[in-house]
């Protein structure tokens, strides 16, 4: 048997030779990008693909055949993703973020108009006050009431949950930026203590039920099994607190911030009772239009895939080869298409770079359905 460092030592001077060919191939490539360029023809050719691929894999055997297969597609696609950066493919939103970093970006407001849902007390208010430190804020009963507020132009901003570390993704937030079409400006994290709020003369004996927002519920869902309480949803903490000051029950509790059980007159009976000590939601700041400001290193993108073998991975490939961090990959099935979905992206990332602009116009241009949530920064 031979020794390793001899095999490694072969094994070297392929890859060598490999990569003095993959030079040449990607010369040709761009050959081939420039011809199309002149001729208005696609970047991607799948029958030539499949063309080779059968030829070439006729040369070996069958065990090695998928494996060739494999190997050439990786080759295919960095190829086209190449030819789409020589070619200097563009989109709609990639123009709109150029004509953006044309007039050059300016900062968030200082004071702004806000649209929450839920009332006073909510924890919405508190990152509207991350998001701006003098906000009028309105209150709306539900998250589609803030975004009609923004969309008839009652409030400048809107801020709402988008996910929080425990419960997940609060997905009526993401199929609502599609509806109406709308941006985010920022985001930031707030840490969610919740504790138990009941009236001032019950005792932890008499509590029977809590009522809170679902993602709430679902945050203390161990606390809630272990006390053998019945929950019951309500649209918003703050609501939940209210909704208990109202009911003159002393079996009923809500679960929300200690201070929004101050607001509402509301005695705590214990304290941070999530079942994660590390507990944050991640709010977003939303707008009507696409801006960008200043200190902008996040970008949200959703898109469909086609439906086929190796989509996601050739998407996640052009992240890798671009060094960019993903943050955040989900889901969602597509309402009435059959085992279609909705890829969200958030990724770390800066409009100003070329590749970056180059990427968001080859997952526009590559998809039936693609999104722009936005390019914004987090808040401290």
């Amino acid at each position: 048997m031979r020794d390793l460092k001899d095999v490694r030592a072969d094994i070297n001077a392929i890859d060598d030779e490999m990569t003095e060919l993959f030079g040449k191939r990607m010369a040709l490539s761009e050959e081939v990008a420039k011809i199309k360029a002149a001729n208005a023809l696609p970047a991607e050719d799948r029958e030539r693909e499949r063309e080779i691929i059968f030829r070439l894999t006729k040369k070996l055997p069958e065990e090695l055949s998928l494996y060739l297969k494999e190997f050439y597609e990786t080759v295919f696609f960095t190829g086209k993703a190449y030819q789409s950066f020589v070619m200097k493919k563009t989109s709609a939103t990639a123009k709109r973020l150029g004509e953006l970093l044309k007039k050059g970006l300016g900062k968030m407001p200082v004071s702004a108009t806000v649209a929450c849902q839920g009332i006073s007390g909510a924890n919405s208010g508190a990152a509207a006050a991350k998001f701006f430190p003098i906000s009028d804020i309105t209150y709306f009963k539900n998250f589609e009431g803030v975004f009609s507020a923004v969309s008839k132009g009652l409030c400048e901003f809107g801020v709402l949950p988008i996910e929080n570390s425990t419960a997940g993704s609060v997905s009526e937030v993401y199929d609502l930026m599609k509806k109406y079409n709308f941006h985010i400006a920022a985001s930031c994290k707030i840490q969610i203590k919740h504790c138990l709020a009941a009236l001032p003369e019950a005792s932890l004996a008499d509590i029977k039920t809590v009522v809170s927002h679902p993602q709430a519920i679902l945050q203390c869902k161990e606390f809630i099994k272990d006390g053998g309480f019945t929950s019951l949803h309500e649209e918003n903490t703050a609501v939940a607190a209210k909704r208990v000051k109202d009911s003159g029950d002393i079996s009923l509790a809500a679960l929300c911030s200690a201070e929004c059980a101050e607001i509402y007159g509301l005695k705590v009976l214990k304290t941070d009772v999530q079942d994660n000590g590390a507990n944050f939601t991640r709010f977003i700041c939303i707008e009507k239009d696409l801006n960008v400001y200043k200190n902008a290193d996040r970008i949200s993108v959703m898109t469909s895939l086609s439906h086929e073998p190796g989509s996601l991975n050739r998407v996640l490939g052009r992240f890798s080869a671009l060094g960019l961090n993903l943050t955040k990959i989900e889901s969602r099935p597509i309402a009435g298409a059959d085992f279609e979905f909705m890829f969200y992206f958030d990724f770390e990332g800066d409009i100003a770079d070329k590749n970056v602009l180059n990427l968001i116009s080859e997952m526009e241009n590559g998809s039936r359905n693609f999104v722009f949530l936005g390019a914004y920064g987090e808040k401290a």
